[in-house]
């Protein structure tokens, strides 16, 4: 006899064909029915799976949060993490609907390239005149030809952008601290290889599936698979992303559902502040 599950049904009846065809009598199949869940959403599964689970954790308080000394008390930062066409902005913009002050990591990297500015001037002698356009600003998609396609050369702009970005980072969350704001949300794509998260109370990390950020980045910036392959490969995974991090969220499913992740997560947080 086979004993299957409902799933597993298929698998039983090729053996069987196998079995047949070698001469071999045919076993017996004994077939499991799969437990439903009566607490499952759209989003999920109707039977009852680990799967479930794992979703119904998005948002929740994975581990607590450790007492940082190496940072004022007031405001209370959140580092939010997130590969590449994760989804930051969505739950970016969710959160700062909650009340919370938002301080973007790449579009301060974006305002540093600026012409006349120290950091495009050393980004032009480090990588070549060619990124530099007739206006005089950095050709952001020239210059991510070339370091995506050296890992070393990535290295080198890192080094080179991360400690100008940082610093602002933090002017700006001091300022928004004296302006009232109870939370800022500190969001960067490279928070976890960067360990910008040392600067922040609590890290939260957005993940989606590789294969879906590789279409959503195919989509958006118009690139092959090939060169969106590369750029998610840069990234930290998610397995990287998550054991870091005290919450998690996932904007893969509908709005609905990644409204409740956020509600969960800004609920929890209330007793920190």
């Amino acid at each position: 006899m086979i004993v299957l599950s409902e799933e597993t049904y298929r698998g039983g009846v090729k053996i069987n064909e196998k079995r047949k065809e070698n001469g071999i009598r045919e076993l017996d199949m004994h077939v499991i029915e799969l437990a439903h869940d009566d607490q499952h959403s759209s989003e999920e599964d109707a039977k009852l799976s680990s799967s479930n689970q794992r979703m119904r954790l998005l948002g929740t308080m994975l581990k607590p949060p450790k007492p940082n000394s190496n940072i004022p008390v007031t405001p209370y930062v959140i580092g939010l993490a997130g590969g590449i066409a994760s989804g930051k902005s969505n739950i970016t913009e969710k959160l700062k609907l909650k009340g919370a002050a938002i301080v973007n990591c790449d579009l301060i990297a974006h305002e540093l390239y600026k012409p006349g500015l120290p950091l495009n001037r050393t980004l032009a002698e480090t990588f070549g005149n060619d990124i530099i356009t007739a206006t005089g600003d950095i050709d952001r998609k020239k210059l991510g030809e070339i370091v995506f396609s050296d890992m070393e050369k990535l290295k080198k702009l890192n080094q080179t952008v991360w400690p100008f970005i940082i610093e602002e980072a933090q002017n700006r969350i001091k300022v928004l601290g004296e302006q009232g704001y109870k939370v800022v949300v500190m969001e960067a794509a490279v928070m976890i290889q960067a360990k910008w998260f040392q600067y922040c109370h609590q890290l939260w990390a957005v993940i989606v599936p590789p294969k879906e950020a590789i279409r959503r980045l195919q989509e958006r910036n118009n690139l092959s698979e090939e060169e969106a392959k590369k750029r998610v490969a840069a990234q930290p995974t998610n397995y990287e992303q998550v054991s870091q991090a005290n919450v998690v969220f996932s904007p893969y499913w509908s709005y609905e559902f990644t409204q409740q992740q956020i509600d969960r997560a800004w609920g929890e947080l209330q007793k920190y502040l």
